[in-house]
This record gives structure tokens, C-alpha cells and sequence, in this order.
């Protein structure tokens, strides 16, 4: 039970940003190979377990000093180091193996090796350091929509990188926020002593006005959606963006943004109507 709680398996929605680049790729006729893209995303999903399971190695004192991240396998006590460090080692090669399988689109090995590099730099230095740890959590959003361009071989749109990028610094800053919710300790996370709720409260409103500015713009300058529906997703759009404002300002939300939409029938919901209005939008149904 020790070893499947390392995997953490609900984290392997945020995979949905794989998925991302797939609608708009469909729609600009490219052809690709559905079995590469869910093998990508399965190996994608594995590595993203092998760091998790490494994170909780190296951060066994960290976590226990966590209101919540105490009750880790390794934090707790049930998953000894060294086997998470072995378990990890496991699902990383087993990952890259499959990312580095022939008839995969160039590039997806290399999203691969990056992601496991800068996770890594994050966990024994970037995370110490204010506003940088912030972007290094963003980054690995960024890779993952480079790594559905990459799995149907999709040249990436600009608009779609920078507005996922933006998406994905907001839900850094979500992140960060939880943990001044919860009070979590310098000894946890050492680049908690600059941020303030007052800084990370601007910070978020900020970043979901860029947020629904860009996926605007994409909505209204793209060729892709067809001419009178192209304004179809965007309510759902800025319901959810202000939701998630709304949950981490006004109620005080201290979940992780994962969580947040795991026990949010609300967000789901919003997710896949957004999803079913741009295969509208576009033209794909």
C-alpha cells in the first residue's frame, strides 16, 4: 500500500496539459498515431511517479515537519528511504525506456530527460529560492504541453505555450498560497519567509486577468475556430478562473490545486464543457 501511495496516481491529472495541444492539432490536419500518444502519456505519467517517489526520499525530514505531508509513505514511516530511492530508479528507466521507444516523434525524450533534470535542481536547490521556485513549478507545466506537441507532431503555437505557461504560473502561485494557509514552517519550504499573503493575493489576481487575456486573444486571432463560434469556450474560461480565484482569496482554500479539483464537482464540471465547446469551436463536432 506504501509503494502505490508513492505513485501518487491522482497527481497524474495534471497530464491533462499533455492533452492540450491534441484538439487544436486535430483541427490544423495533422496525422498522428493515437498509440504514441497514450504511450507517451502512460511513460510521462510513470516518470512523473519516479520523481515523486524521489521528491519523498529526499525530503523525508522536510515532509514530516508538514502539516500534511507528514503522513507521506516515507515521511510516516512506512516506505524506507532507500526503497523509494530504489522504486523511483524503477518507474524513471522504465519511463525513459518507453519515451525513447522507435516510431516516437523526435523531441519527446529529450521533454523527458528536462522534466527529470529540473525536478531534481528543484528539490535540492530551486525550491529554496523565491520567485524562481514559482517558475520551476511552471516549467513543468510548460513541458508537458511541449510534450503533447511533440506526441502528435504539432508544431507549437506560441499563443497555446504562453497561454498554458500562464495557466501554469497560477497554479504555482495556488501552491504557494495553500502553504501560507497553512501556516507551513521555513523548515519546510525556505522561500516561504519572502512570500506574503498580501504579495501572493495581488499576485494571483494579476495572473488571471494575463490568463484570460491570452486565451482571448488566442480565441479571437486563431484560424482554427470557425468564424461565429470561436467565443463558445470562453465563459467557462473565466467561470473557472474566477472559481479558482474565488476558492483561494475569498474562502481561503488551503488545498493544493490538485485537490482542489479532485473534490471540485464545480471545476470538473467547467474543464469538460470548456473542452467540449472548443471541439465545437473548432469545427471537430
Amino acid at each position: 500500500m506504501g509503494y502505490l501511495r508513492l505513485l501518487r496516481l491522482h497527481h497524474w491529472v495534471k497530464n491533462l496539459f499533455v492533452l492540450l495541444p491534441v484538439p487544436f492539432a486535430l483541427a490544423s490536419g495533422v496525422q498522428f498515431d493515437p498509440a504514441s500518444l497514450w504511450i507517451g502519456l502512460l511513460a510521462f505519467s510513470l516518470l512523473n511517479s519516479g520523481v515523486y517517489a524521489l521528491n519523498d526520499a529526499i525530503d523525508k525530514e522536510r515532509d514530516q515537519q508538514h502539516p500534511k505531508k507528514k503522513f507521506r509513505p516515507v515521511a510516516a514511516g512506512a516506505v524506507e528511504r532507500n526503497s523509494a530511492l530504489v522504486f523511483s530508479f524503477f518507474l524513471v528507466v522504465t519511463a525513459l525506456i518507453l519515451l525513447a521507444r522507435g516510431g516516437v516523434f523526435q523531441g519527446v525524450f529529450f521533454v523527458g530527460v528536462s522534466y527529470l533534470v529540473l525536478n531534481i535542481v528543484y528539490s535540492c536547490w530551486g525550491r529554496s529560492i523565491p520567485v524562481l521556485d514559482i517558475f520551476f513549478l511552471a516549467s513543468f507545466f510548460f513541458l508537458r504541453i511541449l510534450l503533447g506537441c511533440f506526441l502528435v507532431g504539432a508544431d507549437p503555437s506560441s499563443l497555446l505555450l504562453a497561454g498554458g505557461t500562464s495557466i501554469a504560473l497560477l497554479l504555482a502561485l495556488g501552491k504557494r498560497n495553500s502553504e501560507l494557509q497553512l501556516l507551513v514552517t521555513e523548515k519546510h519550504r525556505a522561500s516561504l519567509s519572502w512570500y506574503t499573503k498580501r504579495g501572493i493575493f495581488w499576485a494571483i489576481q494579476v495572473q488571471v486577468v494575463i490568463s484570460a487575456g491570452i486565451y482571448t486573444y488566442y480565441c479571437i486571432s486563431s484560424e482554427l475556430f470557425v468564424a461565429d463560434r470561436w467565443w463558445w469556450s470562453l465563459p467557462f474560461v473565466y467561470l473557472g478562473l474566477f472559481f479558482y480565484q474565488r476558492r483561494l482569496l475569498v474562502l481561503g482554500d488551503s488545498r493544493s490545486p490538485v485537490d482542489m479539483l479532485l473534490g471540485s464537482p464545480l471545476m470538473q464540471s467547467l474543464i469538460l464543457l470548456w473542452a467540449a465547446t472548443v471541439l465545437f469551436g473548432i469545427g471537430l463536432v
